[in-house]
């Protein structure tokens, strides 16, 4: 195998406790565990001068309150696909950690389910085939990590530069505070009482690009 592209995952945006724990279980499942998973079994099989691709995102730069989860899933496969980078220099095989910012996909069909992502977010969504051509450049090139645009490129050397206390500020004076739709904190378990507890997810949209 010369290519290998980590590309599913999902995420679901609201406070810890506010979605159901099989959702917070399950973003930690697929975009971790999976991840890990399928290159563990295809890494055999991969030869010189073979590319891996991981998606990860820009939210792996900086905690997210409202999106903890995801964002910690993301600093996950951001620091797998470095360390891993460096374990395979010696037999020339490339890896190349791909953080976008917001990409207009199906992605947000899944992760609007409860509240709906800060108004500046919608302001930089990218095209997703500008970011795959970009992924595949950087990875041909060899680069350890494809940040996608002026906007993303620049969050990237803030994250490095000003303290993440201060940042995180900001973030919340902007609306990264997400208000669960319709709803008051707490309020998802109490109205599911009684039931089972289960609600419908659409597992087609659970992939990003």
């Amino acid at each position: 195998m010369k290519i290998l592209v980590n590309a599913a995952g999902y995420g679901k945006i609201g406070r810890v406790g506010e979605n159901d724990m099989a959702d917070e279980c399950g973003m930690i499942r697929l975009n971790c565990e999976a991840l890990c998973a399928v290159t563990h079994l295809v890494l055999p099989y991969m030869s010189r001068n073979s590319r891996i691709i991981q998606y990860a995102s820009a939210a792996a730069f900086l905690p997210q309150p409202g999106f903890a989860v995801y964002a910690a899933t993301k600093a996950f496969v951001l620091s797998y696909s470095r360390a891993l980078a460096s374990e395979l220099k010696e037999r020339e095989i490339c890896v190349t950690a791909v953080c976008p910012g917001p990409v207009k996909t199906e992605f947000f069909d899944i992760a609007e389910t409860n509240a709906a992502i800060p108004f500046y977010k919608k302001l930089v969504m990218a095209d997703p085939r500008r970011v795959v051509k970009k992924a595949i450049r950087d990875s041909m090139a060899g680069r350890k990590v494809s940040v996608y645009g002026i906007v993303m490129n620049g969050f990237c050397v803030l994250a490095k530069l000003v303290p993440h206390g201060c940042l995180l500020a900001a973030m919340d004076a902007l609306g990264t505070n997400h208000e669960t739709r319709g709803e008051v904190p707490g309020a998802n378990q109490e109205a599911r009482e009684g039931g089972d507890g289960a609600e419908s997810r659409e597992t087609d949209g659970r992939k990003e690009i």
